[in-house]
């Protein structure tokens, strides 16, 4: 006589395959350079969360960690390159920390940016790109934070195809983009932005270079 029927070695089936995956899968815990506060923790969730082979995503912004749980044989290095592309650096387990770098030359050439460096008043609506969330970037080329923003925004844009920055460089505070800024938009410091929706209205700014602000800001723009 069968001690089993068979729905029930269906079953039993079912939690030996569950059992035998979850002993398979791996917890990896890793540090998330720019996860600077909460706000970040749900665009980086939802980065790691869109990486296939990835399950139960979780951070914590106070030690700049996240876990995830990956399958036996999976590729980190795709949570890499996901999490650059979304302006965030991981490190791994016996890895140096460093921040994100610049992107090459070949690369910057693909993405759709424009600099204006000649210290004239910008022309708002002439710099917006159609059908296009456009990212208008006050900055100088003195201002550190402004170049830790531009390389930020450089690795979203390389994986966000809808975006499009365009820098007005305000000199030393001498030059009429800086009256603008200061005088138009009220910019009390820099890295300071403006970012617009895809049909070219006014969304937020965001002063100091805060990513999850600037995050916010982009996400906002989407749904509008």
């Amino acid at each position: 006589m069968e001690l089993f029927t068979r729905p029930m070695k269906r079953f039993l089936a079912i939690l030996l395959l569950a059992a035998a995956s979850a002993a398979s899968a791996e917890t990896f815990t890793f540090t998330v350079v720019g996860m600077d506060c909460a706000a970040c923790g749900p665009p980086i969730v939802k980065t790691l969360s869109a990486v296939e082979g990835v399950k139960n995503a979780k951070v914590d912004y106070k030690t700049q960690s996240a876990t995830v749980e990956l399958p036996d044989g999976f590729d980190r290095q795709k949570i890499r390159v996901a999490l650059t592309n979304a302006g965030f650096e991981s490190v791994f387990p016996g890895e140096q920390r460093r921040e994100i770098e610049p992107l090459p030359p070949e690369i910057l050439k693909t993405l759709d940016i424009i600099e204006y460096n000649d210290g004239k008043r910008a022309d708002i609506p002439q710099l917006m790109a159609p059908g296009k969330i456009t990212i208008v970037d006050f900055y100088g080329e003195w201002c550190g934070p402004c170049r830790v923003l531009e390389t930020r925004l450089q690795h979203l844009m390389r994986g966000k195809g809808n975006l499009a920055l365009r820098r007005v460089d305000i000199g030393k505070w001498d030059n009429d983009a800086a009256k603008q800024a200061t005088r138009e938009f009220h910019a009390e410091a820099l890295p300071y932005i403006r970012v617009y929706d895809a049909k070219g209205k006014f969304v937020a700014s965001v002063t100091g270079g805060m990513w999850d602000e600037v995050l916010i800001a982009i996400a906002k723009a989407e749904k509008q």
